[in-house]
């Protein structure tokens, strides 16, 4: 078995013993603050056999307001952890821990970011587990919590252990073993507390395994056995069969080895068979005795049936499977079956594959959740553009209105003193004609008449013929315009006849009008018809 497999397999052994520590004692009731209850734990149950009928119950409470939103991601990602479903339940649990109850509550939010750290850890994502066992080590001692804090260290020294990080490793796997051996067995340790600190010195006593050195693995299953005589729920029973598995493993391979052995590896493969998880696994944990004490055929008898029982299962195409092949490749070699050695040898070479290629696929999705986030922050801030621009163009629009009410206004103004002085003007040159010679004068205005009077009227008859002359002008303009217009429409009537392959567009471009709305409307001013109604007309 690869080393890195027997440190996952324990992991999720841990996984589970939590799990089971974290379940509402039987008959709880609903509360806010609860991560979970009667409710839950029967939507748990339900989820054993109809998953999307345990989503349904859990999605209705929650829209319903019956569940609190810690509460309902907690409970999804039980679920999801039952169905194998590791990152969904990661997610979820991220959701948990990150709604405002488990934030404000220590003891809570330790609770959480403990199980958040365990799933994480199979996964590989080894940089988040260490920064959160962190946060988890400050919060537990904040609540004075010693096995958390040895269960967070315990975390750490495993992710360093994935990572190849040994030296790292073996240093906090240490600080945590020194709160396991502080155990004292009185009253401040709940079984739960016990049961978790056996875990622990097994999974020390496994990376001692892995790296060969049998005596601190014997010595660190010594001390799992240890915590385990104060226990007698069924917990215990499954650390106990695997700590007596790895006993009588480790004490076979030191006599084949030639080195002298304390206890008898029989003696402990006798305990595993004892209890009831060992007559349930069939001998599963003692591939190893079986493979140092020379007992092949036991070994591939029991290897043969765990592979069995993984072929019925839904979800066997994993490391462990492969696992399973080369062992009992090995036992067939030894009994030199060689053809059936290299047909198992064969298949796990193709199991291999497949498993490349779910990773492979694993991290496609990885990547596809990864672009849908990005994604989405894409089209928040495309979003986000749009309606700035749009700001911008409405208060650009207002701006341009102010502007043109502006001068249409000053135009206005400046028409109204035009037309005023055209008045005053008009009312100037009737006195002018009035007094010119051979018209008739009433002798008591001629008395009234002044000389100031008559200059004033001729700087008048002045200032009229300025006025004359610029209303002359913009008016000869406008004619010059009319006159333009009229001769354009004119060539583009002939051109709309002489070269009907042109399009009305094209024919008003040729003519000068480079607007089509504009063209269109003054060759219906000048002709009562639109371009393509004429030339339909004199086709």
């Amino acid at each position: 078995m690869k080393p890195n497999l027997q440190l996952t397999i324990v992991t999720a052994i841990i996984v589970v013993l939590t799990a089971a520590c974290h379940r509402a004692p039987k008959g709880a009731q609903k509360t806010d603050g609860a991560l979970s209850d009667s409710t839950t734990l029967r939507i748990e149950k339900i989820a054993k056999t109809d998953t999307a009928q345990a989503f349904r119950m859990l999605d209705s409470l929650y829209d319903e307001g019956k569940l609190a939103a810690h509460t309902y991601h907690y409970t999804r990602a039980r679920v999801y952890q039952g169905t194998v479903d590791r990152l969904l339940a990661i997610d979820h649990v991220r959701r948990a821990y990150e709604t405002p109850y488990v934030q404000q509550h220590d003891s809570v939010r330790a609770q959480v970011l403990q199980w958040m750290t365990r799933l994480m850890l199979p996964v590989g994502n080894h940089e988040a587990c260490i920064s959160q066992a962190i946060e988890g080590i400050q919060l537990a001692r904040k609540l004075d919590n010693p096995v958390m804090e040895a269960d967070f260290l315990m975390l750490i020294g495993m992710s360093y252990y994935d990572m190849g990080d040994k030296p790292q490793a073996w240093q906090k796997m240490s600080e945590a073993m020194e709160h396991v051996k502080s155990f004292g067995g009185g009253k401040r340790w709940s079984d739960g507390d016990r049961t978790k600190l056996a875990a622990m010195a097994l999974t020390v006593a496994t990376a001692h395994m892995n790296d060969q050195q049998m005596d601190e693995a014997i010595s660190s299953c010594r001390t799992t056995l240890a915590v385990l005589d104060t226990l007698h729920t069924g917990n215990a029973d499954m650390l106990r069969s695997q700590t007596c598995a790895m006993m009588a493993g480790a004490f076979a391979k030191l006599t084949a080895e030639g080195r002298p052995a304390r206890d008898s590896a029989d003696h402990y493969a006798r305990l595993y068979w004892l209890t009831p998880h060992g007559q349930h696994n069939k001998g599963q944990r003692l591939k190893t005795y079986f493979k140092f004490s020379g007992r092949y055929a036991e070994g591939l008898r029991v290897t043969e049936d765990f592979l069995a029982r993984c072929r019925q299962q839904a979800d066997t195409i994993n490391s462990q499977y492969v696992g399973l092949l080369h062992e009992a490749e090995d036992y067939n070699a030894a009994l030199d079956h060689y053809e059936q050695a290299y047909r198992l040898s064969h298949r796990a070479a193709i199991v291999t594959d497949s498993l490349h290629a779910r990773d492979m696929r694993q991290k496609a999705m990885e990547y596809a959740e990864r672009f849908e986030s990005q994604e989405k922050d894409h089209q928040i801030a495309q979003q986000q553009r749009r309606v700035a621009i749009l700001c911008v163009i409405v208060v650009f629009t207002l701006i341009v209105l102010a502007i043109q009410i502006y001068f249409i206004r000053r135009i206005h103004g400046k028409n109204r003193d035009l037309r005023n002085v055209i008045s005053s003007l008009e009312q100037k040159q009737k006195i002018v004609e009035a007094i010119q010679p051979g018209a008739a004068v009433h002798p008591q205005k001629q008395e009234d008449a002044d000389p100031q009077e008559f200059l004033a009227m001729e700087r008048v008859i002045n200032e009229r013929r300025t006025s004359t002359r610029l209303i002359q002008q913009y008016a000869s303009t406008n004619k010059r315009l009319d006159y333009l217009n009229q001769k354009r429409v004119e060539y583009a009537a002939q051109l709309l006849l002489a070269e009907p392959q042109l399009s009305a567009k094209e024919v008003g471009m040729r003519s000068g009008f480079y607007e089509d709305g504009t063209f269109r409307r003054n060759f219906k001013k000048y002709y009562g018809v639109t371009p393509t109604a004429y030339r339909e007309l004199h086709a």
